[in-house]
């Protein structure tokens, strides 16, 4: 994201680099995406998908325990009273403005007049940090703008961008009970 809006151009010269192979650590985490996704989708129990697999990633129950459970934890901490509504995997983009440049916002919501972009970060290497994060700017410019995910922002006098990232998701609900 941080590359596309300083230099939009740059997706056409991407489009003809070959495909990469994608690593243990990429498999991990979207085997980890597509699992909470439909968690969020179906309202179903984690172990529900034990064993699920992406490449040669396997759910096992420590994942369960140590990431997803752990992200679903933060994510209460968002919406204590579960009134959001939201939708998860949400294509985004700028429409005519911007017709190659695109993204997939993990999950979008909306708790009152409040909008909320949030992005999972499954990684356990450096912390991510939500403030003026170019990826959650991005997606949430591009939500906006896109007719199917407008809906979060119509009326909305606040936007809040949030990085739900397990193992560091304990320390920020500690840090949040502290508040």
């Amino acid at each position: 994201a941080k590359r596309v809006i300083n230099c939009p151009g740059s997706v056409a010269l991407v489009d003809k680099m070959p495909p990469q192979p994608s690593s243990s650590y990429a498999d991990e985490g979207t085997l980890l995406h597509d699992t909470i996704a439909d968690i969020l989708d179906k309202d179903a129990l984690p172990e529900a998908y034990l064993g699920r697999k992406h490449n040669d990633a396997v759910l096992t129950q420590d994942l369960i325990d140590n990431k997803l459970q752990v992200a679903l934890d933060g994510l209460l901490q968002v919406d204590p009273n579960l009134e959001m509504e939201y939708a998860v995997e949400s294509r985004v983009g700028f429409g005519d403005f911007l017709p190659d440049v695109f993204g997939s916002t993990d999950l979008l919501g909306r708790i009152g007049s409040r909008a909320i972009v949030l992005d999972w970060k499954f990684g356990d290497g450096v912390a991510v940090e939500a403030t003026e994060n170019p990826q959650l700017l991005f997606y949430a410019a591009a939500a906006k703008r896109t007719p199917e995910t407008a809906w979060a922002f119509e009326g909305a006098t606040e936007v809040e961008l949030i990085i739900v990232q397990p193992p560091y998701v304990k320390r920020w609900v500690t840090d949040l009970a502290r508040v």
